[in-house]
C-alpha cells in the first residue's frame, strides 16, 4: 500500500486520478507526488468519476445517511446532493453521453439485489429509469451498451463464488436493445466493464484471482492484461482509452491495451484519521472477565489488552500492525 493509506474507486481525466481514501474523495496528478482532498466529510464515500469533459465529479456519498449520488466542479463550491432515494443500493457509475451522471439503486424495488440504471440530471431533476433491467453497472459507448448483472456484493469481496449469482456480462452492441450473455460457458464472475474503442474490458476471476481482461463485443478474441495472483484487481476505469484499477491499496495503470500495468506513486497529504489519537473508553469491543472477577481480558480497535477493575495496571495482550483482534477471552 502506497504510504499507508488503501486507495480504491479510481478513475481519470488528463493528467489528474480521482480515488477514494480515509472516507473522502482525493485528487492527485497521474504522474504520481501528493494528492489533496477533494471532499472533507470524512464519511463513506465510493465511485468518483470525472465528467467527460472533465469539469466535474460525481461521487457516491453517506454525507446525509444513506448512500446518495453527489456532483461538484473541479474548481467549484461543495457538493450538491442529486438524489433523494434512500436506498442503501445506490452507486454512481459514471456519465451519460448527454452530460447526466449515471448511477444504479434498487429504489422502489422490493428487493435490495433490484437494481436499474438510471440517468440524473445536474438539476436535481427525476431521473430516468434506463431500460436495461436489473444491473449492478452499466457502460454506455455510443450506441453500444455492456451491462453486469445484479450481484449482491463486489465480487473481490466474494473470492471465487461460483454460484447462479455470480457476476455476469451481458451486452448490446448494436444499440437496439437486445442484449446477449458473454461467456455463458463460464462459471466465473465478470464484472468492473468499460468500453475502449470497440473493445470491451473487465475484471474475472476466471484463473482464481481477479485479473484485468478485453474481448470483442461478442466474447471473441479474449486478451489477459494483468497477471496478479495474490489479490484481486478492483475497480477497473477507463477514460476511453487508459485503464486504471486497484490493487491491495495501490492504484495501477495501464497507457493501453498494448501496454504493461505499472503502480502510481501517490502520497496522501494532510492529517490522516487513521493516525489520531482514540479514546479507549469508546472504542471497546468484546471482553471476558477473569473468575475472581478483578480484571478482564479487552479488544480494543482490534488489540487485545488486560485491565484491572478498580486499580493497578493495564498491559496489552497483543498488538500488532496488521493484524485484527477479536473475542478475547480470560
Amino acid at each position: 500500500m502506497t504510504n499507508g493509506a488503501y486507495l480504491r474507486y479510481p478513475h481519470l481525466f488528463g493528467d489528474l486520478v480521482t480515488f477514494v481514501a480515509d472516507d473522502d474523495v482525493w485528487l492527485a496528478p497521474l504522474a504520481g507526488g501528493r494528492a489533496w482532498r477533494f471532499t472533507a466529510d470524512r464519511v463513506p464515500v465510493s465511485h468518483p468519476r470525472f465528467s467527460p469533459d472533465g469539469s466535474r465529479i460525481a461521487w457516491t456519498s453517506a454525507k446525509e445517511g444513506a448512500p446518495e449520488v453527489f456532483a461538484a466542479e473541479l474548481d467549484g463550491p461543495e457538493g450538491e446532493r442529486l438524489t433523494h432515494w434512500g436506498v442503501a443500493m445506490t452507486g454512481t457509475r459514471g456519465w451519460t453521453d448527454d452530460g447526466d451522471v449515471l448511477a444504479v439503486s434498487s429504489t422502489g424495488e422490493g428487493s435490495r439485489s433490484r437494481t436499474w440504471a438510471y440517468a440524473v440530471p445536474l438539476d436535481g431533476g427525476p431521473a430516468d429509469r434506463l431500460p436495461y433491467g436489473w444491473v449492478s453497472e452499466a457502460a454506455v459507448s455510443g450506441a453500444k451498451v455492456a451491462t453486469v448483472s445484479s450481484v449482491w456484493r463486489e465480487p473481490s469481496q466474494w473470492k471465487r463464488y461460483r454460484g447462479g449469482t455470480a457476476a455476469k456480462i451481458w451486452v448490446d452492441a448494436e444499440g437496439e436493445g437486445e442484449f446477449a450473455r458473454l461467456f455463458a460457458d463460464s462459471r466465473a464472475q465478470h464484472w468492473a466493464v468499460n468500453w475502449v474503442g470497440d473493445r470491451l474490458v473487465f475484471l474475472s476471476d476466471e484463473d482464481g484471482t481477479g485479473n484485468l481482461y478485453s474481448s470483442l463485443p461478442d466474447g471473441s478474441d479474449l486478451r489477459r492484461h494483468t497477471t496478479h495472483d495474490q489479490f484481486y484487481a478492483r475497480h477497473a476505469t477507463t477514460d476511453g482509452q487508459r485503464v486504471i484499477y486497484s490493487h491491495a491499496g495501490d492504484l495501477w495503470l495501464l497507457e493501453s491495451l498494448d501496454a504493461e500495468p505499472y503502480k502510481l506513486e501517490v502520497k496522501l497529504g494532510g492529517p490522516r484519521p487513521g493516525r489520531a489519537r482514540r479514546p479507549a473508553p469508546t472504542r471497546v469491543g468484546a471482553f471476558s472477565p477473569d473468575a475472581s472477577g478483578r480484571a478482564s481480558a479487552v479488544e480494543i480497535r482490534g488489540t487485545a489488552h488486560w485491565v484491572t477493575h478498580r486499580d493497578g495496571p493495564a498491559g496489552a495482550l497483543r498488538g500488532e500492525p496488521g493484524v485484527w483482534v477479536r473475542l478475547p477471552r480470560a
